[in-house]
């Protein structure tokens, strides 16, 4: 496996990107993940301002690997909406040219794959390859991330949207902290037959919870308002009892990252891996360049850990 380590965004919401791209540079990241949220959450940037990352991307001599934006949720919208969505993704495929950035996230809509019609399904497959087109001009990928409570909730879920799309530039970003709260299946089994489709994988780490006693635990339908400020999202109607989680450290948590890189190992993956780790002011877990070097050092633990074990 040779993949390049990349620093998300989200980590640094509340921050700057000049305080986002300085850490990630000095950690000794190769990549970053830029976050569609702040002054980019629009997608109306200034050509000027576009110009000014793109030269702190290359004077710290970091890759922008993907745009990590809140871009589509087809399935949910209407007509005009959608077409609204388009403008959009068109106005963020020139920002990514300009810093030089080759893949950008597109979601296919908040509903639970097992509970969306045929008709917004197929409306969906439409309007994805219409951005997909449009990217490809620009030697863009479009990828999906795994997400609970989305059209691509799961392997099998993605892997069908995927190959409904019939677009060789969509590709999906497995997840396994999203699968886990869904929950699905993220190991071994399920990255080989992801492998032909995958273009990113995002590290992060929860653990669920009995209760909420811990002050920062959060319930699966967290979220909804949390991506309610970006697209429209219909929770799931056959709702189970709720379950609570709450951020942890990588490998600190209820992932079994040793089973993801194992299977990660076992396809040759050569992609991204992206830190996607989050915490609050003010909670028990670090923030900022705290946590970013905490999880680029354990990221590398990880890794040097399976390559000595793992036979493929």
């Amino acid at each position: 496996m040779k993949a390049t380590i990349v620093l998300g965004g989200n980590m640094y919401d509340d921050s700057s990107i000049e305080h986002f791209l300085k850490d990630a540079a000095a950690i000794g990241y190769e990549g970053v993940e830029i976050r569609g949220v702040g002054e980019l959450k629009d997608s109306r940037i200034p050509k000027e301002r576009a110009e000014q990352i793109k030269a702190l991307l290359d004077g710290y001599k970091l890759t922008p690997t993907n745009l990590s934006l809140f871009s589509g949720g087809f399935a949910c919208n209407t007509e005009e909406e959608n077409k609204e969505e388009l403008l959009k993704w068109e106005r963020y495929l020139d920002f990514a040219s300009t810093i030089g950035c080759g893949m950008m996230r597109l979601n296919p809509g908040f509903q639970h794959s097992d509970e969306v019609s045929k008709e917004d399904l197929a409306k969906t497959v439409q309007w994805f390859r219409k951005c997909a087109d449009l990217a490809n001009e620009r030697n863009i990928r479009a990828v999906i991330e795994i997400h609970h409570g989305t059209l691509c909730d799961t392997a099998e879920a993605s892997i069908a949207f995927v190959e409904a799309v019939e677009r060789s530039n969509v590709g999906l970003i497995l997840d396994p902290v999203n699968m886990y709260q869904v929950p699905t299946e993220y190991g071994i089994s399920a990255i080989e037959r992801l492998k032909p489709y995958l273009f990113n994988v995002h590290i992060k780490d929860i653990v669920e919870m009995k209760g909420t006693q811990y002050p920062w635990s959060f319930e699966y339908n967290d979220y909804v308002p949390h991506i309610g400020r970006y697209h429209r999202v219909i929770p799931k109607e056959n709702k189970t009892e709720e379950r609570f989680f709450c951020h942890r450290l990588i490998n600190q948590g209820g992932i079994d990252w040793y089973e993801v890189f194992r299977g990660l190992e076992q396809i040759d993956y050569n992609g991204y891996l992206t830190i996607e780790s989050v915490s609050k002011p003010g909670s028990d877990l670090p923030v900022h360049t705290e946590l970013a070097q905490q999880c680029y050092n354990d990221l590398q633990h990880l890794l040097s850990i399976t390559k000595s074990n793992v036979t493929v």
